[in-house]
């Protein structure tokens, strides 16, 4: 008997659809904006064992629907282990803000350049708008994209181009080098 996309299996799992926009293999993290980045680095650490990469601080700027923010002071860091954590510090006025109750902030999925845009309109097709952007710090081209959905959880599609330096850092390059060498900066 085969079984169609949606069906689980024997032991409870399912089979994404074979024309789904995203795959659980390309799940790169899931992030949590939090209020105080060492603390939160220091409790999950002692809670359930999490190394970090070193302390990433870049200026980020992002386009949202009502225009293009200024250029902000954004710090975080990724788990070394999988599945990989972001802890983003917040910062308020921005997308990167938590209320204290949402839990999870956003997961992210690779999503390779050549398709990042067609992905990102299927996203909006499936119902989940554009929060925020950047596509133009690299000469026009998609580099990060936040889809608002999912009960509040953000949906966030990097392009795979940042894939080298997001690697890079995680193996422990000092971050100065990691953005030097990155797609955008």
């Amino acid at each position: 008997m085969s079984q169609t996309a949606n069906q689980p299996h024997q032991n409870g799992s399912s089979r994404p659809a074979p024309d789904a926009v995203l795959t659980p293999g390309a799940l790169f993290h899931t992030g949590l904006v939090v209020e105080n980045l060492e603390s939160a680095m220091k409790t999950l650490s002692e809670l359930a064992g999490y190394h970090w990469t070193t302390v990433m601080e870049l200026q980020v700027t992002a386009r949202t629907p009502d225009g293009t923010q200024p250029a902000v002071a954004q710090r975080f860091v990724l788990s070394v282990e999988e599945p990989r954590l972001e802890l983003v510090e917040a910062i308020p006025g921005t997308v990167w803000v938590s209320d204290g109750t949402n839990g999870a902030h956003h997961v992210g999925y690779w999503a390779d350049d050549e398709r990042i845009e067609e992905t990102s309109a299927a996203l909006v097709d499936l119902g989940l708008d554009v929060e925020a952007s950047n596509d133009f710090e690299a000469d026009g081209k998609l580099m990060w994209v936040y889809h608002r959905g999912l009960g509040g959880i953000r949906v966030e599609l990097l392009n795979t181009l940042m894939k080298p330096s997001m690697d890079a850092w995680i193996a422990g390059t000092d971050p100065t080098e990691v953005q030097r060498d990155a797609p955008i900066g």
